[in-house]
């Protein structure tokens, strides 16, 4: 069975005047994207196991997680399994769910990625925030430690419960009021990260996300200013938690 020819020829044909290409292929996976400016759409057929395929949507805007196929079957409609993927027995019945799911993206998909497309909210790093903090995380490192009172004496525990108490005590002010210095307990929350972990900041082309990573073979990667604006945004009180479970997986071996 030649899946990929049939994928193309089905789905990629069909969805290609809208404006999605194939952007990856691999053995188990048939990636459709669609790119404008920093907005990214993509549609995914996955082969799930060796007899089941399942339809994704998702963007990168922010807030949204993927929709499966799954989401748009109606009454009579196959259901799909606990994995929002779809059996198929041979080759008849693989190309009956390729036209079952470019149904679904027709009738569904595109108008769920254009609502996908548009942020949750706001109150969020953008790219701009992104690129501020990795090309200054030095100064404003420096600059926020003087004004917490934070020394080399402070413990990475101490310094996390000073975030957490200033994003406690600055709820409910406005975010453009407090932008900056988010921003700037982000640089500081990196730095002990940097200096736990032996790495360093790196900067994200694809995502425009600015990273703090170990150098180990398979890095791992935290974006302290995501966790600090998400955390104060939902008043989730548990910033220790979630820059101590970083800390812990950065730690030098």
């Amino acid at each position: 069975m030649q899946r990929t020819k049939l994928v193309q020829e089905i789905i990629g044909k069909a969805i290609e005047p809208n404006g999605f290409k194939l952007s990856l292929v691999d053995r188990r996976l048939w990636l459709f994207m669609k790119q404008t400016e920093e907005l990214k759409q993509e549609i995914a057929i996955q082969l799930f196991s060796k007899d089941s395929i399942r339809l994704s949507f998702s963007t990168n805007a922010f807030g949204h997680r993927t929709v499966y196929g799954t989401a748009f079957a109606k009454d009579g409609e196959p259901k799909g399994d606990i994995f929002d993927a779809y059996r198929f027995g041979n080759e008849e019945e693989f190309i009956g769910l390729l036209e079952y799911f470019k149904k679904i993206i027709f009738d569904y998909g595109f108008e769920a990625l254009e609502k996908m497309s548009i942020p949750t909210t706001e109150i969020r790093p953008t790219k701009e925030t992104n690129r501020y903090l990795f090309e200054n995380h030095d100064e404003l490192n420096i600059r926020h430690r003087e004004m917490f009172g934070i020394n080399e004496s402070t413990t990475s525990d101490e310094i996390f419960t000073i975030i957490n108490n200033y994003l406690t005590q600055t709820q409910g002010q406005a975010f453009e009021d407090v932008k900056e210095t988010l921003i700037g307990l982000a640089a500081v929350a990196g730095s002990v990260l940097v200096d736990i972990s032996g790495g360093d900041w790196v900067w994200d082309s694809n995502s425009n996300i600015c990273w703090v990573s170990n150098k180990a073979k398979y890095p791992t990667k935290c974006c302290p200013l995501v966790i600090i604006i998400d955390c104060w945004r939902d008043n989730t009180g548990n910033v220790i938690n979630r820059l101590n479970y970083y800390y812990k997986l950065l730690k030098k071996t």
